[in-house]
């Protein structure tokens, strides 16, 4: 019995211990998690570059058309991400299912007997076009848009999208895109990326 007792006040002792760890560390350390890294000091590429004030084209129901820049966050806190997306004025949609490509994912084809476009072949023909215009190292391939969250969305809505990383180059790339878009008489959305690059986090 007596050292059941012993053995509860040492329990006890080493619970009030503990507390008053809590307490000193809420009131002298925080115990508050460690400050996000940040792009700043981590990887300044994955900053973008410019500003979205950058953006001097002006949206037209009849040239080209798009919506506000979207911003969501990035692979840092002071390195967010823009996402734009451009409408489309023709009649042919685009299609995200998986399958081969064939003649009927052209520019040229009749838009009755081929209502469908494979994204692979348009999202190929946007960043030949943006490549020659804005130069190689300008632009990164067909990915996951900005701003997406595939978790739960369909292919569809996965932002699917060009990709730049200065605003420098937004109005062409816009426009670049609504070429594309006519060229292909797609009535569908497509869409531009604006961000920094993506690095390597070293836990």
């Amino acid at each position: 019995m007596l050292r059941q007792r012993a053995l509860g006040r040492e329990a006890l002792a080493t619970m009030r211990l503990h507390v008053l760890v809590l307490v000193a560390c809420a009131a002298f350390v925080g115990c508050a998690p460690p400050p996000p890294r940040l792009a700043a000091t981590d990887c300044p590429e994955a900053r973008v570059k410019g500003q979205p004030s950058q953006i001097t084209l002006v949206p037209s129901a009849e040239g080209v058309s798009f919506e506000p820049p979207k911003t969501c966050r990035g692979q840092y806190p002071d390195a967010p991400q823009y996402y734009i997306r451009v409408h489309g004025h023709g009649t042919r949609q685009i299609d995200y299912s998986r399958r081969d490509l064939n003649e009927c994912d052209a520019p040229d084809a009749d838009p009755v007997a081929c209502p469908k476009v494979h994204f692979h072949a348009f999202s190929l023909s946007v960043h030949g076009a943006m490549q020659k215009a804005l130069g190689e190292m300008s632009v990164e391939g067909l990915g996951l848009g900005a701003c997406a969250d595939p978790s739960d969305a369909p292919s569809p809505q996965w932002n699917w999208s060009s990709r730049i990383h200065d605003f420098r180059h937004a109005d062409e790339a816009l426009r670049i895109i609504d070429a594309e878009l006519r060229r292909w008489n797609i009535g569908d959305d497509w869409g531009l990326s604006i961000g920094g690059f993506d690095c390597v986090v070293l836990l």
